[in-house]
């Protein structure tokens, strides 16, 4: 996945990949390549149309298989009682009160400590 990623990522910088390039992709982010996986990889992509595989790629998830139907109704069957259980929680959760636990600056926004 992650040489497929980097080849996604030279395509949509505007770069003819190469298997130089996404290894660069690859050990900048701290990865470790494999060269024949990396020379494998480049192989089946080299020369091909990102948006083609993409579209092929797509068409295949079309057909994957889903859990059935049968899974989904009992799911909406066992829904009914946890219904009243939600509303029952919703109203604990009504009288809790908020604390400020602060982001310690985090997310700049330690001027008000």
């Amino acid at each position: 996945m992650k040489y497929i990623s980097a080849y996604t990522l030279l395509v949509l910088a505007d770069k003819t990949p190469t298997k130089e390039d996404m290894k660069k992709v690859i050990e900048s982010v701290g990865g470790n390549v494999d060269t024949e996986e990396l020379n494998r990889v480049f192989t089946l992509l080299n020369g091909k149309q990102l948006h083609e595989l993409m579209a092929q790629g797509t068409s295949k998830l079309a057909t994957f298989s889903a859990p059935s139907g049968g899974a989904v109704a009992q799911q909406a069957t066992t829904a009914a009682p946890k219904k009243e259980e939600a509303k029952k929680e919703e109203k604990k959760k009504e009288e809790e009160e908020e604390v400020n636990l602060g982001g310690g600056g985090l997310f700049g926004d330690d001027e008000d400590w």
